[in-house]
């Protein structure tokens, strides 16, 4: 005589495991998602753009658009690492870029008021292909406190950080 198995206990299994799976999956506790760009007010006003501790990162451009839904002219400023000579840290906005860069569109010229930004960085971390954006307004700028950057949060949505927290080494940061 072969012993049946209760009907039901492997539905019931499959349905534990199912559940352990999505629940997991759906944990609300997920880390702060992280990127390698921030922006900041300089000291004299002006506007910085920062990449934080992604060890291995290399930046191929660096840009700033008008972030609107007209269909007008796109208005940028741009930089680009023409010889990939090496990554920077920083780069000032509306200044001539550092050696070995070159300026690849300067059709915007100063921040304004009221005119959301978003400002965005290409590059290579090993074999990985990482792209950062951080969207702000002028306004956001002149809310931030000294010490602090402005860094993306997820989605569309910004938050201010320690500039020296951000700018630590974190290879977290380097996994898209």
């Amino acid at each position: 005589m072969t012993r049946g198995r209760r009907p039901g206990r492997g539905r019931t299994a499959v349905a534990l495991a199912a559940l352990a799976f999505f629940g997991a999956a759906c944990d609300t506790t997920a880390p702060t998602p992280k990127g390698v760009l921030a922006v900041e007010r300089a000291e004299d006003g002006g506007v910085r753009l920062l990449l934080g501790g992604c060890p291995g990162y290399v930046a191929r451009d660096f840009s700033v658009l008008e972030d609107t839904d007209d269909d007008g002219e796109l208005v940028t400023w741009s930089v680009h690492n023409g010889g990939w000579t090496g990554s920077v840290n920083e780069i000032r906005l509306f200044q001539a870029p550092p050696e070995g860069w070159r300026s690849t569109d300067d059709s915007l010229t100063a921040l304004r008021e009221g005119v959301p930004y978003v400002a965005i960085v290409n590059g290579t971390a090993g074999d990985l292909s990482l792209r950062s954006r951080v969207p702000f307004t002028a306004a956001d700028l002149a809310g931030l406190g000294g010490g602090q950057v402005l860094a993306w949060a997820g989605g569309e949505e910004t938050m201010k950080t320690d500039r020296d927290v951000f700018m630590r080494a974190d290879p977290d940061r380097c996994r898209p």
